[in-house]
Formats: C-alpha cells, sequence, structure tokens
C-alpha cells in the first residue's frame, strides 16, 4: 500500500509531549499571604493595598483580575481623595485604613492562596516581610505626597483654608 501524499496546505505537525504548558511565570514565584496584604494595606495605603493583590494575580497568571484590581484601586484612591477634605475632624483616623485593609485581607482569602496553599503548593514561595514592610513604606510616602498635593491643590482654589 503507498503512503498517503503529504498535504502542501497542512499546518505543520509537532510532536506533542508529555510536559504541562509552560507557564510566564518562574518555578518559584512569591506570593503574598493574606496577613501580609492585610499589614502592608494598613501600613501603605490604598495603594499599597491595590498593588500587592495586582502582584498576587499577576504571579497566579490571573490577567484579567490583576487589570480589575488596578482599575478599583484607582477608583478607591480617587474616591477616597474626594472624601478625605470632608471628614468631619473628630472623625476616627484609624478607621479608614481598618477597612480597606480588612477588604483587602478578604479579597486576598477569597481569591488567591492562603498562607499554608502557598506552602504546600511547591510551586510558590511566600514572599519576604521585609518585602512587605519596604513595599508598604514606599506606597505611604507616595500617597502621603499625593494628599499633600491635594491640600495644596485645595488651598490654592480657595476650597480649604488653614
Amino acid at each position: 500500500m503507498e503512503p498517503t501524499p503529504r498535504n502542501p496546505y497542512a499546518p505543520p505537525s509537532s510532536a506533542v509531549g508529555d510536559s504541562e504548558p509552560k507557564a510566564a511565570i518562574s518555578p518559584n514565584a512569591k506570593l503574598y499571604t493574606p496577613a501580609q496584604i492585610r499589614a502592608g494595606s494598613f501600613l501603605g495605603g490604598p495603594i499599597a493595598a491595590a498593588y500587592l493583590l495586582r502582584e498576587n494575580f499577576r504571579v497566579l497568571d490571573r490577567g484579567p483580575e490583576a487589570r480589575t484590581t488596578v482599575v478599583w484601586g484607582v477608583a478607591f484612591v480617587a474616591g477616597l481623595m474626594a472624601l478625605l477634605p470632608f471628614l468631619p475632624t473628630r472623625f476616627p483616623n484609624v478607621l479608614i485604613p481598618l477597612l480597606y485593609s480588612v477588604a483587602a485581607g478578604s479579597v486576598a482569602d477569597k481569591w488567591q492562596l492562603q498562607k499554608q496553599a502557598i506552602v504546600d503548593s511547591g510551586r510558590y514561595q511566600i514572599q519576604s516581610k521585609w518585602r512587605v514592610f519596604g513595599m508598604a513604606l514606599l506606597f505611604m510616602i507616595v500617597f502621603m505626597v499625593i494628599v499633600v498635593l491635594e491640600i495644596f491643590c485645595l488651598v490654592a482654589l480657595g476650597l480649604m483654608h488653614f
């Protein structure tokens, strides 16, 4: 029996191996735990919360969730900046950071990996506490600069007085 002639219009064939598809991440990618996200959010502000959640989604190769986190983070920071000048003087200073830290930790609890799942995975590692502290410090400075610029703009526009 004669072999079937090769179709010149067929796509090239390739050998399919038993290996898993190659991920875009390194084999020992580092994730922030929900507790680290809560602490980093509380210390670093809402920008840190969005960044830490986004990084976890990125490492987990969940791009749409990472983009959604950025959009919600920007919207939350903008809303918070609009709200801050109108808060009463006796408003408890710790309430807002506590609320968005708990919310960020809840997002990590629900849609990302728990600490034990990270440890047991063999694919991921827990991010360093010092990195969490450093990122929180960096984003705290960024947020404070934004707040100071907002105050200067409000004073320049005559909407706020010292």
